[in-house]
């Protein structure tokens, strides 16, 4: 009887053990894909995200900060930290029914409920809560604003999708127009000379997403966004 009573207390353990290494184990997963400045998800969680989030023809955005390098500069990093925070927390809370994600530094992606008339209706108040005042310590305020371009998707790819979005939002930034929607004949993004920056930015999502097969359910989403014509 006392080995079958050790048995069974040894198997109890075993099993608690494994529950709690188990419980560890997603809970590391979690914080792997949270920003851990912001407490929006990050590459990673966007990533993870996106086959949920794909089936629902979303509309792709990439918000850029204008003026916050100045604030670093005049403010120090600390200040940074506590406006990227603070604008993340505001776009959480004004994207109902999608997803926030920082890319790094100043840029972040917005996965926006379709079709592309609602999103840039939602990217357009997103942009006007990134440019509340911000209050930082010692009494002064701060200001900045967002550059936003939007994209649909096409046949369930993330890494295009972000890549048009990262060069409607380049156009937004340079014509300083705010909001602009992805234009094939204007945001010319795989032609090198066309955008002056390092190519690296969205499209340093992992490598392997762009000859990623397209998540399951989408093969209706470029018919559906097809109809709402670019505007910028």
């Amino acid at each position: 009887m006392k080995a079958l009573a050790f048995a069974a207390g040894a198997a109890i353990g075993v099993t608690a053990t494994m529950a709690v290494a188990g419980s560890r184990v997603a809970s590391l997963r979690r914080k792997a894909c949270v920003d851990a400045l912001t407490g929006v998800a990050n590459r990673a969680g966007l990533v993870a995200a996106w086959p949920r989030l794909a089936p629902s023809c979303p509309i792709v955005a990439v918000l850029d900060l204008d003026e916050f390098k100045p604030v670093n500069d005049a403010y120090g990093h600390a200040a940074g930290d506590l406006v990227l925070a603070t604008i993340a927390a505001r776009l959480r809370a004004r994207v109902a029914g999608g997803l926030v994600a920082r890319l790094g530094g100043d840029e972040f992606a917005l996965i926006l409920p379709g079709p592309m008339r609602r999103a840039y209706a939602a990217a357009v108040l997103a942009a006007a809560e990134v440019a509340l005042s911000i209050p930082l310590p010692g009494g002064v305020s701060v200001t900045v604003t967002a550059s936003i371009g939007l994209a649909p998707i096409v046949g369930g790819a993330l890494a295009q999708a972000l890549a048009a979005a990262d060069a409607a939002m380049y156009r937004a930034k340079t014509s300083r127009s705010g909001v602009v929607v992805y234009d094939p004949t204007a945001d010319d993004h795989t032609d090198p000379n066309s955008d002056p920056r390092p190519m690296v930015r969205v499209r340093d999502l992992p490598t392997h997403l762009a000859a990623a097969p397209a998540a399951p359910g989408t093969a209706g989403c470029a018919a559906a966004t097809s109809r709402f014509p670019a505007r910028g």
